[in-house]
């Protein structure tokens, strides 16, 4: 038979007693702690974010300044690529490093001036007449 302390006074409460003997408080029994019980699954998964936010959180301004260079570089390699090669395929294959090189330069110059906020708004205009051109440029190359 297990008694119970007191809240009180710390007094032993005998399991009948609805009192406690030695100051007369109420008897407060520990209720069990509910167990967290794992989320049940929803039938469709929600986004984390929004297309929006999401858009806003890859065209930052850290990651234009990464990804303008990259493909800046990108672009130089399939230029040489292109440029020392000697065969249909390595001129193919040249070829394709370029655009893809100069499609990502255009695409983070584009989206850049539209989602960061803090340029000056012909800065902003810039980049996106600068990346439109380079988008429509890279898209209009023959296959």
């Amino acid at each position: 038979m297990a008694e119970i302390k007191c809240a009180k006074c710390g007094a032993n409460i005998p399991e009948k007693a609805a009192f406690c003997p030695a100051c007369g408080a109420p008897k407060v029994e520990e209720q069990p702690q509910p167990k967290a019980s794992a989320p049940t699954p929803k039938s469709e998964p929600q986004p984390s974010k929004s297309i929006p936010e999401l858009i806003n959180s890859i065209f930052t301004e850290p990651n234009m300044f990464i990804m303008i260079p990259l493909g800046i570089l990108i672009a130089c390699i399939g230029g040489l690529i292109y440029l020392f090669s000697g065969s249909v395929t390595g001129l193919r294959a040249g070829m394709i490093v370029n655009v893809f090189g100069c499609l990502l330069i255009g695409m983070f110059l584009l989206m850049g001036g539209i989602t960061i906020k803090n340029y000056d708004k012909f800065v902003r205009l810039g980049m996106i007449v600068g990346g439109v051109i380079m988008v429509t440029w890279t898209l209009s190359i023959p296959a």
